[in-house]
């Protein structure tokens, strides 16, 4: 042979030794697209690629576990010892093909590592026919039922001594039943998601009009507390601005009535009318409540002609309302009606 032939020969041959002359497609966990790689050397739990006309390092475990496998394999020599490590390395990245066949290459190079393949294999079979069991499951829970069956069916005549396959044969057994109460469930859950858009609609058209009635919820609530506020003025002496407040208290109450009243043809959703009733007589409440303490202020002030006007309004509201009866019946009794004006207005305020 040629001087010049053999040293060709040689460095190939050492070039062959020294890593893999081409490029593999992988591809990253962080990208789905396949990449071009020549892979160069492993660096523990790293590997060292070309990538284009950079050499770039990454972690083996970056890329998805059918990739990382082959770059394993490329630099992995084809040796039992070597062999049976890149067995494990599939078998703990759930590539059970992958670890049975490393096995296989490594018992057929050296018998003696031909226990160690038995384990692998054994090992393989058995994770294997639970990942099986697993898929099937997770296809039942979603009402797959032919998918199910499918599996567990491959999974029986692959593994068939296996306890995953026992497992698999009392689950086909119950697969319709099954696969019928998920598919209830599923039902269920899209009609409560159907239900709460339907709701999520219907809130939105009926908010303006709870929102409305909201409004005045708050304003009569505001009063009730102004109403013992305004007491507690007419209380101290500051009669003009407690029966003034008392005045707008009252007639906050009759604007909120009669502004449900006219809109009550715009309660049409649920709850609504009732909701509006209720404001309504919480108002009127208010109301003659607020009329009592305007009129007990009013007869103390002397103020009969008034007092006598002001609880007129008050029974309108309220007939039977036994504090107005009893103030009327004091009043009458003190004021002559026929001796004075009709319009008298109160007193004006020591404030």
């Amino acid at each position: 042979m040629p001087r010049f032939t053999f040293q060709v020969l040689a460095l190939l041959l050492l070039a062959f030794l020294a890593g893999p002359l081409w490029a593999l497609k992988v591809t990253l966990k962080s990208d789905e697209k396949p990449i071009d790689v020549t892979p160069l050397r492993l660096e523990g739990s790293n590997v060292v690629v070309k990538r284009g006309s950079k050499e770039m390092t990454y972690a083996l475990d970056d890329f998805v576990a059918e990739s990382a496998f082959e770059i394993r394999k490329s630099l992995t020599p084809r040796e039992a010892r070597p062999l049976m490590a890149l067995a494990r390395f599939a078998l703990h990245r759930d590539l059970y093909a992958q670890a049975r066949e490393s096995a296989k290459e490594a018992a057929a190079l050296d018998a003696s590592v031909a226990p160690e393949q038995q384990e692998v294999v054994k090992l393989s079979d058995t994770l294997e026919a639970e990942a099986l069991y697993a898929r099937a499951n997770v296809e039942i829970d979603a009402a797959d039922a032919e998918g199910a069956r499918k599996t567990l069916t491959g999974l029986m005549q692959r593994f068939k001594d296996s306890p995953a396959a026992r497992r698999a044969q009392a689950l086909l057994s119950v697969l319709d039943q099954l696969a019928a109460e998920v598919k209830a469930r599923q039902l269920q859950e899209e009609a409560r998601k159907a239900q709460e858009a339907a709701d999520a609609e219907l809130k939105k058209k009926r908010q303006p009009i709870d929102d409305w009635l909201y409004e005045f919820e708050v304003q009569l609530g505001k009063d009730e507390r102004r109403l013992s506020e305004a007491d507690g003025d007419a209380r101290a002496g500051h009669t003009g601005r407690g029966l003034g407040a008392m005045e707008e208290i009252v007639n906050n109450g009759a604007k909120t009535r009669e502004s449900l009243a006219k809109n009550e043809s715009y309660l049409i959703y649920k709850g609504q009318k009732e909701r509006a009733a209720a404001i309504s007589e919480r108002a009127r409440r208010l109301m003659v409540d607020t009329y009592e303490r305007w009129v007990s202020h009013l007869f103390a002030m002397k103020n009969f002609a008034f007092a006598s006007k002001v609880c007129e309004r008050g029974l309108e509201l309220d007939p039977r309302d036994r504090r107005l009866l009893a103030l009327k019946v004091d009043i009458d009794e003190v004021y002559d009606k026929k001796s004075v004006l009709d319009g008298i207005s109160p007193p004006g305020s020591g404030d």
